[in-house]
């Protein structure tokens, strides 16, 4: 087993998020890039294929600027062109050799570059004045006139779900307008498509959420549920620590997973979108709030769990399904019941990473939030403690 000093030196680009006067700590919008990380990329010089056709923008962006919103057409046709690429993959288990890093230090498997490489043949073939961020290749841009528009894509999130042929992956797709600094709350609209079933999540900001399926919309339908004994849920664990993550919710596991129903998901945006149809009741991902609240005594652990370097959400992970889950009339908040709107949109390091506790309505997320405080604080008390033991 490696040294907390040579764990350390693998992970030289986490940073402890900051503490602030409060149980919460803020992001840490200037926290140190990681290596390989956020900087722009040069598109290569490759033959540009033809297109079917060209999508236009349209629509006045929120905010008032001068950009024009991305329309629900062009946000779809990109998802599926990335579904098209991977959906073989997945069919046929194919996909799994891990050929890389990305510059959050996640694994990247065969099927995440061929969506990405599919992305990135589709923005080409678009010749739209908009730049695109994404967890593999940063932010790009192909245009040599000024961007208007940003796109924010997951080509695969899920991909251990993925590689194994499991239903819970999707494609995300993001836009908001090029502005300094953007926030979660300056995503205009959002397409989060499965990729197993042909059914995509759609959502403008201040219009609402609709479901595609087949060519037909439909609204979405929220769980009425509140009983924890019958509420059934999710929670994302890829790098969170096992001993601390189902330690915190092992009660409300064993109190719920009877009558309702527990799971175990790689996806985020899945998850979220889960909601929406009423497969789910909740999601949780609460291992963040252990990182703001007592870095040091759990640092050890996320290293270890994310294999030298500290893993979590990322905001481009939630940005597309949070706008979709609250347009909806999901409540969706940070571990703390905080709104995550001001979260910075393209910082993707450790110090801005995020917690979530989303429910489909507001009773049982006050009930979720009551439990996880009340779990949290108690086992950051035993951790302190035990911290304080070894170094005495």
């Amino acid at each position: 087993m490696a040294t907390k000093s040579s764990r350390k030196s693998k992970a030289a680009s986490s940073r402890k998020p900051k503490a602030s006067a409060g149980d919460a700590a803020e992001p840490a919008a200037a926290a140190k890039k990681k290596s390989g990380g956020t900087d722009a990329r040069a598109a290569t010089s490759a033959e540009k294929p033809k297109t079917k056709r060209k999508p236009r923008a349209s629509g006045k962006a929120a905010g008032g600027t001068s950009a024009r919103m991305l329309p629900r057409a062009f946000l779809v046709e990109l998802a599926e062109a990335i579904r098209d690429a991977v959906l073989p993959l997945v069919r046929s288990g194919r996909g799994r050799e891990v050929v890389g890093s990305a510059a959050s230090g996640d694994s990247t498997f065969q099927l995440d570059a061929v969506a990405e490489k599919a992305l990135l043949t589709f923005l080409r073939n678009a010749k739209l004045p908009v730049a695109y961020y994404s967890e593999d290749a940063g932010y790009t841009t192909f245009t040599n006139t000024q961007p208007e528009n940003l796109l924010i894509v997951d080509p695969v999130d899920g991909s251990r779900a993925a590689k194994c042929g499991f239903e819970s992956c999707c494609v995300s797709v993001v836009s908001t307008r090029v502005i300094e600094r953007p926030r979660l709350c300056d995503v205009d609209n959002a397409c989060v498509m499965e990729i197993i079933h042909p059914r995509a999540f759609y959502a403008e900001r201040g219009k609402g959420t609709r479901i595609l399926t087949d060519g037909k919309t439909r609204k979405p339908k929220l769980s009425t549920n509140t009983d924890l004994e019958l509420m059934s849920w999710s929670m994302s664990v890829p790098a969170r620590p096992a001993e601390l993550v189902f330690g915190t919710a092992g009660k409300l596991i064993d109190i719920s997973s009877l009558k309702g129903g527990f799971f175990a998901c790689n996806s985020t945006a899945y998850s979220l979108t889960r909601l929406v149809n009423n497969q789910l009741d909740a999601t949780v991902d609460i291992a963040n709030r252990y990182l703001r609240d007592i870095y040091d005594a759990v640092e050890d652990q996320f290293v270890n769990a994310g294999r030298g370097a500290v893993l979590g959400m990322a905001p481009y992970d939630v940005a597309g399904a949070l706008l979709i889950a609250q347009e909806a009339g999901c409540v969706v908040t940070d571990a703390y019941g905080r709104d995550l709107g001001e979260v910075l949109l393209l910082d993707s390091t450790v110090a801005n990473q995020q917690s979530l506790v989303a429910a489909a309505n507001a009773e049982l997320h006050g009930k979720l939030m009551e439990f996880f405080d009340l779990r949290v604080k108690q086992f950051e008390h035993l951790l302190n403690r035990r911290s304080q033991l070894h170094k005495d």
